[in-house]
């Protein structure tokens, strides 16, 4: 047998590089993670988005929506964004909770305006049950696609595409019903044509009369604030220690009542990461001592992604 030379490399002992993981791909798997320990749920919710297998059809688990109750957030099961259409999965133990679930899924719907589609496990008694129920919902969502398609209203899901500010410049603008999700201050203001490396800043000016304003609009450590009526008021509040002894100083509100404010609220995604949601553009109505109040006024923003802004107003 003829002999072999095997010749050592400087390289030899490194190991392989491994190419990265494709992060829509990590992205999709860390959604269903989210839902692993409710082992009917994540068999459901997992057939539902391998029968539909298409990429342009968006869809969320554990999304958060506002609930009734000041400062109180709801938690969907299953979330499809472009249709506003919510599933529901009913585990075995959940069936004397039935009043509970119609009544959040009432506060869901007057707030979110979403429609549900429940899922009611004890109604389940074979594979071939669970098979139909889902097939019927899979059948449902590929008409709703097919129907906003014929009335030209589809927008097609691309990952990445709701935090990239140059989408919405290229769609003219952003509204409230629309799932805009920026991560950074500059990312908002690279919708109104400034270019910063950085801004931490509560409040961005983008006209002598209108700032672009970045609350929480839950209670923190400076401010309580919170959003109302339906997100048609916001209410503005410095916190008060009540361990000080003092008032704080009297709330500042820029160039006082009638300042526009164009909205980009703070909020965590089901995966605790910051992103930027527009809530609506409001105007400053009043103020009393550490309270102020603003009422909206507009639902929607046109942007030229250069500085030229205008409110809609209904």
């Amino acid at each position: 047998m003829p002999r072999i030379d095997r010749v050592r490399t400087a390289d030899a002992d490194k190991p392989l590089a491994v190419p990265p993981i494709d992060a829509e791909l990590e992205w999709q798997a860390l959604r269903l993670q989210k839902i692993v320990h409710k082992k009917f749920e994540v068999w459901a919710i997992s057939r539902i988005v391998h029968a539909l297998d298409d990429p342009e059809i968006e869809w969320v688990t554990q999304q958060a929506v506002p609930a009734r109750e000041a400062e109180k957030l709801a938690l969907l099961d299953l979330y499809f964004p472009q249709f506003r259409l919510a599933v529901e999965i009913d585990e075995l133990q959940h069936v004397d909770q039935v009043a509970q679930d119609r009544l959040r899924e009432r506060r869901v719907i007057d707030i979110a305006n979403v429609e549900f589609w429940r899922w009611k496990m004890q109604d389940i008694r074979t594979l071939d049950d669970a098979r139909e129920r889902i097939d019927e919902l899979v059948v449902d969502i590929r008409e709703r696609k097919r129907a906003q398609i014929k009335k030209g209203t589809f927008v097609p899901f691309r990952f990445g595409r709701t935090s990239d500010p140059a989408e919405w410049i290229v769609r003219g603008g952003v509204g409230v019903q629309e799932d805009a999700r920026f991560r950074r201050h500059i990312d908002v203001a690279r919708l109104f044509g400034k270019d910063l490396v950085m801004h931490r800043s509560g409040m961005l000016r983008v006209s002598p009369t209108v700032q672009v304003w970045f609350p929480k609009l839950y209670p923190n450590k400076e401010w309580h604030n919170a959003l109302l009526d339906d997100g048609r008021r916001i209410v503005q509040r410095l916190a008060v220690d009540v361990t000080v002894g003092v008032d704080p100083a009297p709330l500042p509100v820029g160039t006082g009542t009638g300042e526009k404010r164009l909205v980009f609220a703070h909020y965590r995604d089901e995966f605790g990461r910051i992103y930027y949601r527009f809530v609506g553009a409001f105007e400053h109505t009043g103020q009393d001592g550490h309270s102020a109040d603003f009422r909206r006024i507009g639902e929607r923003i046109t942007v030229d992604g250069a500085g030229g802004f205008e409110i809609v107003r209904p």
